[in-house]
């Protein structure tokens, strides 16, 4: 009977043994999931995979007949949240940009506050765009839905050659059109906190734009200082745990 009783035992924690594991695993595996869901779904990216039509003529604003000023005008008379219009050439980036009080009003509705997965572009709401021409860190803000819309064509900046063709960015407000030439592009995680908005002497800010200057993948040879206005425009990145693609330029006074 002793032998039997002990077979009957080994047998029980066996069984709670297996379901432990499955416990387990299912247990980190939700939290795989929802971990990613948080960070936006998707597979990992690589460094050089072309995103959009690269062949593509790229002709600036101006040269296509078109005031990006007086089409965020337009825009914002119908939603005052529209502060900006943003144009990256060699990109579908041809978008205006939202401003709330806070980050997550745009983050997952758009311009009707309709829930949608994507949201809108949206500027960071400690940013004030009439500091533009001044020392300040502008950052916008979009998601990488891994196809050829919203932000996802920032990471042809991943590869220099695209930067070659593609140096400079148009940025547009009501009092008028602007233009920023790209010095850094770089992949990071949240712990690198390249959206400072706050900085408490011109030191602090020299110190930041040295930081995100030597934090790119390559170099530029753009030279930028504590008198530049940066823009900063950041997208998810898959390729790391809570990455973050960045691409900064400086406006070109």
């Amino acid at each position: 009977m002793a032998g039997g009783n002990n077979k009957k035992i080994i047998i029980v924690i066996m069984i709670i043994v297996v379901v432990a594991i499955i416990g387990l695993a299912v247990f980190f595996l939700n939290n795989k999931l929802n971990e990613h869901e948080l960070d936006d779904p998707g597979e990992e990216l690589g460094y050089d995979i072309p995103v959009g039509n690269l062949e593509a003529e790229v002709i600036d604003s101006k040269s296509q007949g078109r005031d990006l000023s007086s089409e965020i005008k337009a825009i914002n008379a119908t939603y005052s949240d529209a502060k900006v219009w943003l144009k990256v050439p060699g990109t579908t980036i041809d978008t205006p940009v939202f401003q709330s009080t806070d980050n997550v009003r745009y983050y997952r509705n758009d311009r009707d506050n309709k829930k949608t997965k994507w949201g809108e572009a949206f500027l960071d709401y400690r940013c004030n765009i009439d500091s533009i021409g001044s020392s300040a860190n502008i950052i916008v803000y979009g998601h990488n839905t891994e196809t050829d819309t919203n932000f996802t064509p920032l990471l042809n900046y991943k590869r220099q050659e695209f930067y070659n063709k593609h140096p400079y960015i148009e940025f547009a407000t009501e009092k008028g059109n602007f233009k920023f030439q790209v010095f850094s592009a770089y992949v990071t995680d949240t712990s690198f906190f390249y959206i400072d908005t706050n900085f408490a002497n011109v030191t602090e800010y020299s110190n930041f734009v040295k930081s995100i200057k030597n934090k790119s993948r390559y170099d530029t040879t753009v030279s930028v200082d504590s008198s530049d206005t940066i823009l900063t425009l950041s997208t998810c990145d898959y390729s790391i745990k809570d990455g973050r693609f960045v691409v900064h330029a400086k406006l070109v006074k």
